[in-house]
């Protein structure tokens, strides 16, 4: 499917792990970096010049208008405040990646490193950087390529193999492009917090170095020093976006990237967020309010997935932002009425019960039941869950979507509540999987899920989403799909309803549905 979905909140729910998240409770509610760095930050004096360089940085995209600034707020640190009212939808700020480049991941496809353009077979740069690029932006192209500066960069560090594809030199493309900022530009990202790597992560650059990759690179040398600084920044602070490329046949690929985006990077987290962000066709993050937002109030991200329950929540922002959350939502165990993290009561004589966590911003906590008050242990909880998972796992990744339904209702409705985050996950899944050809039976389905997951959205709260503009998007096609089997008017105002939101969630982003504008254009929504 053309739409990523910004894949932030479609994505497969992690299995929770007992050793490892009981530790979570021993982690300060703040972030780790030292005590010293901190005050560093947030020094009045380079708070100034900070911000200084950051709107030098962004240039055309900043006009004093704008209805933000950055502030110091007490239990995080920097973050952005509203400088006046900001309505529902309006746009708060745009922002440019500083560094843009490849994430750690596994590409189905061969793609130039420098413009992403998709390559039938591989071809790697005569200039010996062990990189794939394109005709046009190999170094012999030109006297200058957008690929030469970073290719002089990896050759003085002199590859082994230079006849070989390195997929290691590739997945550190990002943080080694950082040697290519000037002066102005690495003052600003080594202006960001920066969390050291977890001692059972092996960050790219350990990967280099353990698998002596170059010749030239020793491990005590400055430039490692300054490439384990960027990848610290990055791994705290970077955003996942994508470039959407065509191969030669006209299919389309989307080629997933990080970028260190740096007033997106700047907002504070909670789990009950104000803010949606796109990314348009050139990259360029585009910030909305989701939610009105008053005058002094902090302008708020989310750094976890929307439809993840408590536990899940706390375990990723403990091991990967060094932080516990305690907004309302993590607060309150039902999650603000949907029950996304509760399960089912494992006694029959109790079909109705729930699950719930005594004290959800402790992750060793007892559940009890909401019915028949029985209690059970978090590690007991949590091994539930993680068989949950590997079955979420294993009938959701590969499987059609006739078969996730039917195992929706066949099975998992026997041992999961209709709101978990895991049932939740599967009906995302076959949301996304149930095409306009499909039977009836399966549109009608695909309808249902629609409409319950923008419920569960409502309670939470979370207003005009990139989530919701998704749904709504889905839930018109399948809607004007099955208004044509059934041979029914279409469509009515509430389906023109669904059209208007996801146009206006989701029209700026590069990814957006290829028959969005189309539509929207067709029923007159485009100019909302």
């Amino acid at each position: 499917m053309e739409l990523t979905a910004a894949s932030e909140d479609l994505d497969i729910v992690p299995n929770g792990n007992p050793e490892t998240a009981v530790e979570c409770d021993n982690i300060s509610r703040s972030s780790s970096s030292s005590d010293s760095d901190r005050l560093a930050l947030i020094d009045p004096e380079n708070m100034v010049r900070f911000k200084t360089e950051l709107l030098a940085f962004l240039d055309d995209l900043y006009t004093p208008d704008q209805p933000w600034d950055i502030a110091v707020f007490e239990g995080y640190g920097r973050g952005m405040v509203a400088t006046r009212d900001i309505e529902e939808n309006e746009l708060i700020f745009l922002d440019r990646p500083i560094l843009l480049g490849p994430r750690l991941n596994n590409y189905d496809v061969i793609f130039c490193a420098s413009c992403c353009r998709i390559q039938k077979k591989l071809t790697l740069c005569s200039g010996g950087c062990r990189l794939p690029v394109c005709p046009d932006c190999d170094i012999s192209a030109a006297p200058e390529t957008p690929h030469t500066a970073e290719c002089r960069v990896i050759s003085s560090w002199e590859p082994k193999d230079q006849n070989r594809y390195c997929k290691t030199i590739l997945y550190a493309l990002t943080s080694i492009r950082g040697f290519l900022l000037d002066n102005h530009r690495r003052s600003i990202v080594l202006n960001m917090e920066a969390h050291p790597p977890r001692k059972d992560m092996t960050t790219e650059v350990e990967r280099i170095i353990k698998d002596q990759v170059f010749k030239n690179l020793p491990e005590d040398s400055e430039d490692v020093q300054y490439l384990r600084k960027i990848v610290n920044v990055l791994n705290t602070n970077a955003f996942e976006t994508s470039r959407m490329v065509q191969d030669e046949d006209n299919n389309d690929h989307e080629i997933v990237l990080r970028g260190l985006y740096i007033l997106g990077a700047l907002m504070n987290h909670c789990c009950l967020p104000n803010i949606r962000y796109v990314f348009d066709g050139d990259l360029v993050m585009r910030c909305y309010a989701s939610k009105p937002i008053r005058k002094g109030e902090q302008i708020f991200n989310n750094y976890s997935k929307t439809l993840w329950g408590t536990q899940h929540r706390i375990i990723h922002l403990c091991f990967s932002k060094h932080f516990l959350c305690s907004c309302d939502r993590c607060r309150d165990p039902t999650e603000m009425g949907t029950y996304l993290g509760a399960l089912k009561c494992v006694r029959d004589s109790c079909p109705q019960g729930r699950l719930l966590s005594m004290n959800p911003l402790k992750i060793s906590s007892m559940w009890q039941c909401d019915t028949c008050g029985l209690k059970m242990s978090n590690v007991k909880v949590t091994k539930i869950q993680e068989i949950a998972g590997r079955m979420i796992l294993n009938n959701a990744v590969k499987k059609d979507a006739a078969y996730i339904v039917d195992y929706l209702n066949e099975h998992v409705a026997k041992f999961l509540p209709p709101c978990n985050q895991f049932t939740v996950e599967l009906k995302l899944q076959a949301i996304l999987k149930i095409q306009d050809d499909a039977e009836l039976a399966l549109l009608v389905e695909k309808d249902k899920y629609c409409r319950e997951i923008l419920e569960l959205l409502r309670k939470l709260g979370y207003g005009e989403c990139y989530v919701k503009g998704v749904l709504c998007y889905e839930l018109f096609k399948a809607r004007m799909t099955i208004a044509g089997l059934k041979e029914e008017t279409f469509p009515g105002e509430g389906e023109l309803g669904f059209l208007r939101t996801a146009w206006i969630i989701l029209g700026c982003s590069g990814n957006r549905p290829r028959d969005l504008a189309q539509l929207a254009q067709l029923h007159d929504c485009n100019d909302v």
